[in-house]
C-alpha cells in the first residue's frame, strides 16, 4: 500500500515537460502544427511570387531587346542588304549590352542572336527579302515573350528556334528538308511553329510531290492541312499588285502569292489579271502572323482584320491561263 501511494505521489509531481509526448496538450500539438503549416505556405507563395517576378522581368527585357532591332527594319521593304542588317544589328545588340540592364539569364540568347547577325551575309538564300528575313528575328523575340508561361520556356524556345538554316534545306537532302520544313501539317501543330520557321516556309523552292485538286472554297474551310501541294482553278477576283516583294492575287476569298526568288528562277510565269480564268498549283499556307505584315491594312477587305480567311497558296508556283 505504501509503495502504491509513492508511485502516485512521484507521478504527481513529476513536470509534464518530462511526460510522454503522447500525453502532452492536443491544442498546443495542432497549434504547433498549424504554425508550421502556415510558415511553409508563406515560404511557398514567396517562391511562387519570386518566380514570377523573374519571368516578368525576362519578358519585359525581351521585349526591349526586340524594340531595339526593330529599328533596324523600320524599312524592311526597302531591302536594304543582308550585309546592313547584319551590321545594323549587331550594333544595336552591343548598345543594349553596354547599358547593362539586360538579366544576366538571357546573356546566351544575346551571345546567339549576335552569332546569327554575324552570320546574316552567308544566307544567300534571302537575299531578295533579305529584310523581311530581318523582321522575322525580332517577330521570334516578341512572338516567345507574348506565349511563353515560364522562364523555362523562354529559354528553351529561344534555343531551339532562334536559328536560320545555313542554306535553304530544301537545297539539301530531303531529310534535312522535312527536318526543318515539315510537309502535311495539322493547323493546330503549324501555329506553334513560330515566326522564323513558317515565314521561311512562304520562300521554299521545291515542289511538292503532288498536287491535290480541290477549290478555293475547301482551302478556305480548312479540309486540308497546311503545307501540302494543292490545284485549284477560278476566276482572279483581285487585280495582281506586289507587296512585301511578292506578286499577288485571289481567287475567291484565298489570297495567292508569288515569292521574288520564284519569279527570278521562272521569269516567263504568268502574272495574272483581274479576271482570268487560271489554274494555280503551290503549297497551302495559313498565314498566322497576318497583323504583323507590311500589308496589313486594318480596313482592307482583304488584307485587313476583315480578311476572310488567312488561308493562303504560298508560294504559287504554276499559274497556267485557261480557255
Amino acid at each position: 500500500m505504501a509503495k502504491r501511494f509513492i508511485i502516485l505521489l512521484v507521478s504527481f509531481l513529476l513536470p509534464s515537460t518530462i511526460l510522454p509526448a503522447s500525453s502532452q496538450d492536443p491544442e498546443t500539438s495542432l497549434s504547433r502544427a498549424q504554425g508550421s503549416a502556415r510558415k511553409a505556405s508563406e515560404e511557398s507563395r514567396e517562391a511562387r511570387l519570386e518566380r514570377h517576378r523573374d519571368f516578368e522581368r525576362l519578358v519585359k527585357d525581351l521585349r526591349y531587346i526586340s524594340e531595339e532591332l526593330d529599328r533596324e527594319v523600320l524599312d524592311y521593304e526597302v531591302n536594304r542588304g543582308l550585309d546592313a542588317y547584319s551590321r545594323g544589328g549587331l550594333s544595336r545588340l552591343k548598345y543594349v549590352r553596354e547599358r547593362g540592364s539586360i538579366d544576366a539569364q538571357l546573356s546566351p540568347v544575346l551571345d546567339g542572336l549576335e552569332a546569327l547577325y554575324r552570320d546574316l551575309p552567308k544566307k544567300e538564300y534571302a537575299r531578295e527579302y533579305s529584310g523581311s528575313l530581318a523582321r522575322s528575328i525580332t517577330h521570334e523575340l516578341r512572338w516567345v515573350a507574348d506565349t511563353a508561361k515560364t522562364k523555362e520556356e523562354i529559354l528553351l524556345s529561344l534555343r531551339n528556334d532562334l536559328v536560320l538554316p545555313e542554306t535553304m534545306p530544301e537545297d539539301a537532302d530531303e531529310a534535312s528538308a522535312l527536318a526543318f520544313f515539315p510537309v502535311d501539317v495539322p493547323l493546330a501543330k503549324f501555329k506553334k511553329l513560330g515566326p522564323i520557321r513558317i515565314f521561311l516556309m512562304k520562300h521554299r523552292i521545291a515542289r511538292p510531290k503532288s498536287h491535290i485538286k480541290t477549290a478555293w472554297e475547301d482551302i478556305k474551310a480548312g479540309k486540308h492541312n497546311v503545307q501540302i501541294g494543292v490545284e485549284i482553278e477560278g476566276v482572279v477576283g483581285r487585280t495582281s499588285f506586289v507587296v512585301d516583294l511578292d506578286t499577288t492575287f485571289d481567287i475567291g476569298d484565298v489570297h495567292i502569292e508569288m515569292t521574288p526568288e520564284w519569279r527570278l528562277r521562272h521569269p516567263g510565269i504568268l502574272k495574272p489579271k483581274t479576271g482570268q480564268r487560271i489554274r494555280v498549283r503551290g503549297w497551302s499556307y495559313y498565314d498566322v502572323f497576318h497583323k504583323f505584315e507590311a500589308e496589313y491594312d486594318p480596313d482592307d477587305k482583304v488584307l485587313g482584320r476583315r480578311r476572310k480567311t488567312l488561308w493562303e497558296i504560298h508560294p504559287v508556283q504554276d499559274v497556267e491561263l485557261l480557255p
